[in-house]
């Protein structure tokens, strides 16, 4: 008997947002520096564009850096693990899942940045569970 496939289920529970960025993604073991574009960001993950891969399962180090609202050039860091990669022409699309969430003490520039745009542009409040409310 065949089994029935299910549709995808996006069990995310903090929101995407689109951003635009670059990331510099350091692969820890390898010390070696991979420039990309960022596709979207979340509390707990980032999307990125990359010309070559990083390979799923290897630990990184990310320092995104974006133009703010006064448009000053704002860098923060993170540390995360590849979670899928997928090749696309002759682009890598890779997703990265932050050790820890973003939070104001560790990336106060990008956190800062993230809610002014959620306020500015009435984006959805980023924790998926409407009973709560971050911002």
């Amino acid at each position: 008997m065949r089994k029935k496939r299910r549709g995808f289920i996006d069990s995310r529970k903090w929101y995407r947002y689109q951003f635009f960025g670059s990331a510099s993604v350091t692969i820890v073991k390898d010390n070696k520096a991979i420039e990309a574009t960022v596709a979207n960001i979340s509390f707990s993950g980032i999307g990125l564009y990359s010309p070559m891969p990083v390979g799923k399962g290897k630990k990184v180090k990310i320092k995104i850096s974006f133009i703010d609202r006064a448009g000053k050039v704002r860098e923060d860091m993170t540390s995360g693990k590849v979670d899928w990669q997928s090749k696309f022409k002759k682009t890598y699309l890779i997703g990265i899942v932050f050790d820890d969430e973003l939070n104001i003490l560790s990336q106060p520039n990008l956190l800062d940045h993230l809610i002014w745009l959620i306020n500015t542009y009435n984006w959805p409040q980023p924790y998926k569970d409407k009973r709560i409310s971050m911002l």
